[in-house]
């Protein structure tokens, strides 16, 4: 049986911005070459696990979304209904390495909050890896050059750290997860987007300003008090145009957290917002509001930014998501297409 702590706080164990309160800002990047269209890439999540029970350390890959012929696709291959059957890994993996796209043995680039790396990950054979109730085939294999897997894990920030355990395949397991963005193609150079404590501070003021207006159209906003707080704030440069594109996590709660009662009851309200700021004024680019509800009912949470990254070779950054459900998860890529924000794809998913 499996321990559901990945579903805790909103993260999962792939990446996994917590939604707590952040001290620090993160920063996205900017491609600093011309760009080189690409005809293919594969883009997934690294993720390194440390076993709690010897102490020792691995690393997968997790895939996404493929790019391909200008098209993406659903990178990933679910297993879980052999694996219910009691089927052994290696059968498993023998069954369905052709239908995999890594069974090329492809190379990745796990790459920081900024865009830069942190090394190559070099595929050599599949695995079979269980994601909460799903069961997905990955990639393993080893870092290139000195890295190794111990000082990568110890790389990652902690905000992205995740707890697994059970039984899997009859054995207990007992795991914590770090993991980034990885791609098999990326950008060889990438400068960080600038921006001056007046320019952030006015990207907050519009950020609470604009993320209040939007939790409040949502009828369940009257019901619950207190103010709207900004959790986090990201700046990117998607289009490479020299004007930001800002996000934000906003929460909308009560000093004291709600009492749960016999019925549904909202505790808070969060809310994503993008703005864009090639106008004087800061326009919408794209917003979502989720109310919370205590106890836990079977509705959607907020979705967590991954990161962005060039998918396609454009020379403009697409943003990944993670779209988080009551007990499952799927990951979209999403482009800016004029003044909005729109999603591209969606899939990859996992849960119970």
């Amino acid at each position: 049986m499996i321990n559901l702590k990945l579903f805790a706080g909103v993260g999962t164990a792939l990446v996994l911005g917590s939604c707590g309160l952040l001290s620090t800002e993160s920063r996205s990047v900017a491609i600093a070459q011309s760009p080189t269209p690409r005809q293919d890439n594969l883009i997934g999540l690294f993720i390194v696990k440390r076993n709690n029970l010897n102490q020792q350390y691995r690393g997968e890959i997790y895939p996404i979304v493929q790019y391909k012929n200008g098209r993406y696709s659903d990178a990933s291959l679910d297993v879980t209904l052999q694996m219910r059957q009691d089927a052994k890994e290696a059968d498993i993996v023998k069954r369905n390495a052709a239908k995999s796209v890594l069974n090329s043995n492809p190379t990745f680039t796990a790459v920081n909050a900024q865009g830069n790396s942190l090394g190559k990950f070099s595929i050599d054979r599949l695995g079979v890896s269980q994601f909460a109730c799903s069961s997905l085939l990955i990639g393993r294999g080893k870092l290139l050059g000195q890295s190794n897997v111990q000082t990568m894990f110890n790389q990652l920030p902690r905000d992205r750290e995740r707890q697994l355990s059970g039984f899997f395949n009859g054995q207990e397991f007992d795991e914590t997860w770090r993991s980034t963005l990885a791609a098999q193609s990326v950008p060889s150079t990438v400068t960080p987007v600038r921006s001056t404590p007046v320019q952030r501070q006015q990207y907050r003021k519009d950020l609470i300003q604009i993320g209040t207006r939007e939790i409040a159209k949502n009828p369940q906003a009257k019901s619950v008090q207190g103010s709207v707080a900004l959790m986090d704030m990201q700046v990117f440069d998607l289009d490479r145009d020299g004007k930001p594109e800002v996000y934000g996590k906003l929460r909308k709660a009560p000093v004291r957290p709600v009492t749960p009662s016999n019925r549904a009851t909202v505790q808070s309200i969060y809310a994503n917002v993008w703005l864009g700021y090639t106008a004087p004024q800061p326009k919408i680019l794209a917003s979502q509001v989720v109310p919370y509800f205590v106890p836990t009912s079977e509705v959607s949470r907020a979705y967590e930014v991954l990161g962005a990254l060039d998918a396609n070779g454009d020379g403009k950054q697409e943003v990944l998501i993670q779209n988080n459900g009551y007990e499952a998860i799927n990951f979209s890529v999403y482009e800016l297409q004029g003044n909005q924000l729109k999603p591209v794809f969606t899939g990859a998913g996992y849960g119970c």
